[in-house]
C-alpha cells in the first residue's frame, strides 16, 4: 500500500507597520526587536513563504502635532513612512490605500511581498486589504511588527473573526510599554491566537549580527506601484 506524504503546511508572514517613523524612537533600544523581525524576514524568503506588509501612509496636515502634543507619524511620502530596508523583499509591489476593491490578480504568485498601504491602524478598515486577507486560503497566519496595542491587535483579531489560523510572534512584536504589549498579547491568545517565539518558529538561523536602524534617507526605496 502506497504511503501518503503529509501535505506542505501553507504559510503567509503578515509584517505589520515595521516603518521609520513607528520603530525610530529614542526611548528604549530596539536592536533585539529588529534582529529577530529581520530574521523572520530571512527566513520568509528561503522558505518561500508569501508576506504581506501593511503600512501607515497618513495623509499630511498643517500641524505636524497631535491636540495631544505627539508628533503625527508615517505622513504619506516622508522619509519616516519608509519601510526599514530589512523588511522588503526582492519582489515586492506597493498597493496604494485607495478606497477602491480592485487587485492584481496572482499576486503571490507574481511577487514575494505585497505592501498594502492603510490611512487607519485596522488594515480591514481597507478594502483592498480586507479582501485579500479576507479570500487568502492559508493554512497559518504569522504575524509580528509594530503596534500591539492597536493595529497588530486589530490584524489578529480580524484574522481570528475570519476563522484564520494565526501564529503571533509575541518576541517579535513591539508595543507601547512592556505592560501594555503584555496584556495585548494575551488578549490575542483568549481569543484563540497561538503565541510563539522566533527561535521556536524558524530554528537555527544563519544570520550574523545585529540589525540597527539607520537613517531612512540612507535607503530610498523604489516601489512598483497598483
Amino acid at each position: 500500500m502506497a504511503r501518503l506524504l503529509p501535505r506542505r503546511v501553507r504559510r503567509v508572514c503578515i509584517d505589520i507597520d515595521t516603518q521609520y517613523d513607528r520603530l525610530n524612537h529614542t526611548d528604549r533600544d530596539r536592536t533585539d526587536l529588529l534582529t529577530r523581525i529581520r530574521r523572520l524576514v530571512a527566513w520568509a524568503r528561503v522558505r518561500r513563504i508569501p508576506l504581506i506588509s501593511t503600512a501607515l501612509s497618513r495623509l499630511s496636515v498643517h500641524n505636524s502635532v497631535t491636540p495631544a502634543g505627539t508628533r503625527q507619524e508615517c505622513i504619506e511620502g516622508t522619509p519616516g513612512q519608509m519601510k526599514i530596508p530589512y523588511t522588503l523583499m526582492p519582489r515586492h509591489i506597493l498597493i496604494g490605500p485607495e478606497n477602491r476593491m480592485d487587485l492584481p490578480s496572482d499576486l503571490l504568485s507574481d511577487y514575494q511581498q505585497v505592501i498594502l498601504e492603510k490611512r487607519t491602524e485596522d488594515p480591514f478598515t481597507h478594502p483592498r486589504t480586507d479582501r485579500l486577507l479576507t479570500d487568502l486560503k492559508r493554512d497559518e497566519f504569522i504575524v509580528f511588527g509594530v503596534g500591539a496595542e492597536k493595529a497588530v491587535k486589530a490584524t489578529v483579531l480580524g484574522l481570528l473573526y475570519r476563522r484564520k489560523h494565526v501564529l503571533v510572534v509575541a518576541d517579535a512584536i513591539d508595543g507601547d510599554t512592556p505592560k501594555t504589549l503584555q496584556m495585548a498579547l494575551r488578549q490575542m491568545e483568549a481569543k484563540g491566537a497561538k503565541l510563539v517565539t522566533t527561535a521556536g518558529l524558524t530554528g537555527q538561523s544563519r544570520l550574523v549580527g545585529k540589525a540597527c536602524l539607520k537613517s531612512p534617507l540612507d535607503h530610498l526605496n523604489n516601489l512598483p506601484t497598483a
